[in-house]
């Protein structure tokens, strides 16, 4: 992962399923690729958390002005109960492996306030190449951090239950679709 791009997290709140929700995710998301752009999309298998779906927007740092609804007023997807909500744009500040933990198709993603000082703590809770920290590039981010992290099956569920007895939002996710656009 290049330290020289920006990520736009967007999540989506919806009861819809993946192929209602990810036919009209593809529309939005082909309108605002470019070159210089790489989505992915990551998907939360049970229904106890804010955002059902979560995606990745990787564009270089000159890019400006991103919005996943170009063009629309509505936070919401035409014909569907998808609320859009963008989290902003963050800069990487610790990138791990791109294979991250090769036993593992689990992704813990942490919604970190803007109040958080100790940023070292969710440093420490795997091995380095097992955690990707963005941090807030606007003021108006949503989250000061958002940290993935990539812990083996057997290990997600406590890692989540650390996260939230800490009184962080945290979710697991599955990559779901990584669009050739």
């Amino acid at each position: 992962m290049k330290k020289d791009s920006t990520i736009y997290f967007v999540g989506f709140i919806t009861d819809s399923g993946f192929d209602e929700f990810v036919a009209k995710w593809e529309f939005y998301a082909n309108q605002v690729s470019t070159n210089h752009h790489s989505v992915l999309l990551q998907q939360e298998p049970g229904t106890k958390t804010r955002f059902k779906y979560v995606s990745h927007h990787k564009l270089r740092n000159d890019t400006i002005n991103f919005s996943f609804m170009k063009g629309r007023s509505s936070e919401h997807f035409a014909d569907q109960k998808v609320k859009v909500v963008s989290l902003g744009g963050y800069t990487v500040l610790q990138a791990g492996d791109a294979h991250r933990n090769e036993n593992s198709e689990c992704r813990l993603m942490a919604f970190i306030s803007h109040q958080e000082t100790d940023i070292d703590f969710y440093r420490h809770l795997l091995p380095s190449q097992q955690v990707n920290i963005y941090q807030a590039y606007y003021e108006n981010c949503a989250y000061g951090y958002i940290v993935e992290f990539f812990p083996a099956e057997k290990d997600a569920a406590g890692l989540l239950l650390q996260l939230k007895t800490r009184g962080v939002e945290a979710s697991l996710y599955r990559e779901s679709l990584t669009p050739h656009i």
